[in-house]
């Protein structure tokens, strides 16, 4: 009987320090991200007429930061800086009397990137950028149109009237992201595609041809912030 005694109260004793004290609290979600961005163009353009050729090659890279906050059931997007990291542009007329090149010192404008929004949509992350150009050609032209840069899907609407998407090739310019892999820690994806457009104007003494295409990749890098 003193034995059994004993070993109750020995049970007694040990059972509670058997008894598992549970899995850790989860970590709380963050609430805000900060994000990298670069997107690198590479393109070309091209119009002629009759007797004259203007041939244009441009290529630049962007490097774009800033931050996202949770805002109820969306985000807020928070701008930090924006550089125009490489630029380089060539154009070149050749025409019968006519040979002319201009490089980008000759260029009074800059392609200009502009991030609108970021849109939280079933389960997703939405980027919306664009990159504003100018009016090509720069040398003597009967003529101009816009250098169409790329754009993302959300912002497809671009200056000459038509939409950006539908003029692309290959890859896609869709630039989202799942939710659930930027709760999971840091994350980095890439986006890549081709875009070609090109068209002919009728004048009343000639016909032009006109064209454009560029090729894009976009780096995108989440980085939870700890609070």
């Amino acid at each position: 009987m003193k034995i059994r005694q004993a070993l109750a109260g020995l049970l007694f004793v040990m059972l509670p320090s058997a008894v598992p004290n549970g899995p850790p609290p989860a970590a709380p979600d963050p609430s805000s991200w900060l994000i990298r961005m670069t997107v690198d163009v590479r393109g070309d353009y091209r119009m002629e007429e009759t007797s004259t050729h203007w041939t244009g090659t441009y290529a630049f890279v962007f490097n774009w930061e800033g931050m996202i906050e949770r805002d109820g059931e969306d985000f807020l997007l928070i701008h930090n800086k924006c550089d125009l990291a490489s630029r380089r542009f060539e154009e070149r007329v050749f025409g019968k009397d006519t040979f002319r090149v201009l490089t980008a010192d000759d260029v009074p404008d800059s392609p200009e990137l502009s991030v609108k929004y970021v849109l939280r949509e079933n389960g997703r992350i939405r980027f919306n950028f664009a990159v504003e150009g100018f009016e090509v050609p720069l040398n003597d032209a009967p003529e101009t149109f816009p250098l169409v840069l790329p754009a993302s899907a959300e912002n497809a609407d671009r200056p000459g009237g038509f939409n950006y998407s539908l003029f692309v090739k290959s890859g896609s310019n869709d630039i989202t992201l799942d939710e659930k892999a930027i709760l999971a820690g840091p994350a980095e994806r890439t986006f890549s595609w081709t875009w070609v457009w090109q068209t002919r104007v009728l004048k009343a003494d000639t016909t032009l041809s006109q064209s454009n295409r560029h090729e894009v990749k976009v780096k995108l890098f989440f980085t939870p912030r700890k609070d």
